[in-house]
């Protein structure tokens, strides 16, 4: 295969990703196994025939022979499709399991080129467990299974590799990806760039307010940490260098304000979508009850960032550099078309496929004009394109982490491992919500160090959340307890994909980058905690206006509280008895009770009022900063 071939193949393969994910929301009559192996089927070439940096011809044999193999594997379940659904899972002959564990080696190998190999070892873990485990003694071991049982359940129905994830992923998620490719693409980019800089380029920090801003709106498209850092980070970070933000700084406010994107509505990256058919709640649902959450988030954020800013005396932009309101609002109509298209059929209750079909449509007349509103029919194709190839590689990406977790699922579900690791984290936290919630937070933020989020998500939900609900916990509130603390991982050393790409654009050093980022994000690890046991903070749970506002002011409070106790600063310096009166008033804000909020409010007016023996009396900074 000559390699001129080969980016025409990529890019047929993307179209038909685009073509299928837009289709299928309008006729939506394909049977689910067909489905599935369409949308996996056409990935692979974006998976194995992208350049490696080796070019040695047997490199690139090998991977045009693991696509052809995929591609003759998907085919003969569309083909042979009412004869396999016959066959419930029931291999027929040697030929049949040997496909089977083709197809699975495959998708492992996928999983592997296209993320970090952890999940597809943890994957293989599973697998052999599930033929192995009947050796196990005791509670843990099951009964024996045949190697062409487990092959036949997870080739051969839509309950292994075809199952509800690889679903979601052909069904709901390509959409969305190549939604924010589009928005992207036609303009929505710099309309974010400049309605971010024209809001908050004057503020105090104001280039990290920017970072923020524009991080929150295109993290609503992207739904991915990294992807938010590389697209925001390339005009935010330099921008907060040339007024004087320290390298590592600036790095790890572009590193924070990208990983809260993915649970900042509507969109909210694939994790959403996932939990949407996990607990079988409305996707709108779901997106209004991470609305406040979202917020508390970016509002530590943009606390951490004023407060650093203040300490060292940072400004913001000079008035000249703010582009003029009516360049931004012209700019800024090219995501608000699309989201108001987006938003306007979700209230009125059709499905998020169905929504993201027609905001995506709406961004072809956009594609038109440039963004000075000039006519521009000439860069359409272009820019298509470029949509195209930019959202192929990423739905290929997710196809890959949901079919290789969809195999986890399905050997939790069959060999019934999955309750029995519920019920033994419910017996080390012996009974105790709150040492449970601490056991899953650990359990996300390990499993969130070397795979996506929406990997990692996944595995720990199928084993934490069974255990939090059987405690009490709204499936709900269990689900985006676990989502949070998954996207968390991102910034949490030691492996913190989102501060190494941050820091490497910012020519700074990562583990000073990640201290910076700890010490702006620290008030938001306890967001999660809070909505598990103040349910009014998710609306829709507990939606009393009186509940909703009380749960609002009060969270506030304590994020303030406490990120200024970490940074060290408030209204000036802060003496180490200063940082400990103020997280301590921060934590009793958070619990919902009345006697604890007593003591904070007395503790809140202590802060404003005692300047002599909470604040430093000169302006030096504490070594300790």
């Amino acid at each position: 295969m000559r390699a001129a071939i080969l980016p025409a193949i990529r890019f047929l393969s993307s179209l038909g990703l685009a073509l299928f994910a837009l289709l299928l929301p309008v006729y939506a009559f394909v049977p689910n196994l067909i489905e599935r192996a369409l949308h996996i089927g056409m990935a692979l070439p974006l998976i194995f025939l992208t350049p490696r940096r080796t070019a040695r011809r047997g490199v690139r044999l090998l991977d045009a022979g693991l696509t052809a193999l995929g591609l003759v594997l998907c085919g003969y379940l569309i083909v042979n499709f009412q004869a396999v659904l016959d066959q419930y899972g029931v291999v027929t002959g040697p030929g049949q399991t040997a496909m089977g564990l083709l197809m699975v080696l495959i998708v492992l190998e996928a999983a592997r080129r296209m993320i970090r190999p952890v999940l597809p070892a943890i994957t293989l873990l599973f697998l052999l467990y599930a033929l192995y485990g009947h050796l196990i003694p005791g509670y843990f071991g099951h009964v024996k299974y045949d190697p062409a049982q487990i092959v036949g359940m997870l080739y051969l129905t839509t309950g292994g590799i075809w199952g509800q994830l690889t679903g979601i992923s052909a069904n709901i998620i390509a959409i969305f990806v190549f939604l924010g490719a589009f928005v992207g693409e036609t303009g929505g980019g710099t309309g974010f760039r400049l309605l971010a800089i024209r809001t908050s380029g004057r503020l105090r920090g104001g280039p990290g307010k920017v970072a923020t801003v524009a991080s929150a709106m295109f993290g609503t498209i992207s739904g991915s940490a990294s992807a938010n850092v590389v697209t925001t980070g390339a005009f935010t970070i330099p921008m907060m260098k040339k007024i004087g933000f320290r390298p590592p700084f600036a790095a790890a406010i572009e590193a924070v304000a990208s990983t809260g994107g993915q649970i900042m509505p509507p969109i909210m990256g694939a994790g959403a979508f996932i939990m949407a058919e996990l607990t079988q709640i409305p996707y709108l649902k779901i997106a209004v009850a991470a609305l406040i959450p979202s917020l508390l988030y970016y509002f530590t954020c943009w606390v951490g960032i004023h407060l650093f800013a203040m300490r060292d005396g940072l400004r913001g932009l000079a008035a000249e550099e703010l582009p003029p309101w009516r360049e931004t609002l012209r700019a800024s109509a090219f995501f608000v078309v699309p989201f108001a298209f987006l938003l306007t059929f979700l209230i009125f209750a059709y499905t998020p496929q169905y929504a993201a079909f027609w905001a995506t449509l709406s961004t072809l007349p956009l594609a038109c004009v440039g963004a000075d509103w000039r006519w521009e029919g000439g860069a359409v194709l272009g820019k298509m394109v470029r949509a195209v190839k930019e959202g192929g590689p990423q739905v290929a990406m997710i196809a890959s982490i949901c079919a290789c977790a969809q195999i986890i699922i399905a050997i939790l579900s069959h060999t019934g491992l999955g309750v029995k690791i519920s019920s033994t984290i419910i017996a080390l936290s012996g009974g105790s919500l709150v040492l449970t919630l601490a056991l899953t937070m650990v359990t996300c933020i390990v499993l969130g160090m070397e795979v996506p989020t929406t990997a990692a998500y996944i595995m720990a939900v199928i084993v934490a959340a069974p255990a939090l609900i059987q405690l009490g916990v709204h499936p709900l509130a269990a689900h985006l307890f676990v989502f949070y603390f998954a996207i968390l991982s991102a910034i949490t050393p030691p492996v913190c994909g989102a501060v190494y790409i941050a820091a490497g654009m910012a020519g700074a050093d990562w583990m000073e980058t990640a201290r910076y980022s700890l010490r702006l994000s620290y008030a938001a690890f306890l967001l999660p905690f809070v909505f598990v046991y103040d349910y009014s903070m998710l609306i829709i749970l507990d939606g009393s206006p009186l509940a909703v506002s009380a749960s609002m002011v009060r969270s506030a409070l304590a994020m303030l509280m406490l990120s200024a106790g970490f940074i060290g600063q408030l209204r000036g310096p802060l003496t180490w008895t200063g940082r400990l009166v103020l997280i301590s008033v921060g934590i009793f804000w958070v619990v919902p009770h009345w006697a604890w909020n007593l003591l904070a409010c007395i503790g809140s007016l202590l802060v404003f009022l005692d300047r002599r023996r909470l604040y430093l009396t000169d302006a030096a900074t504490p070594a300790a900063r």
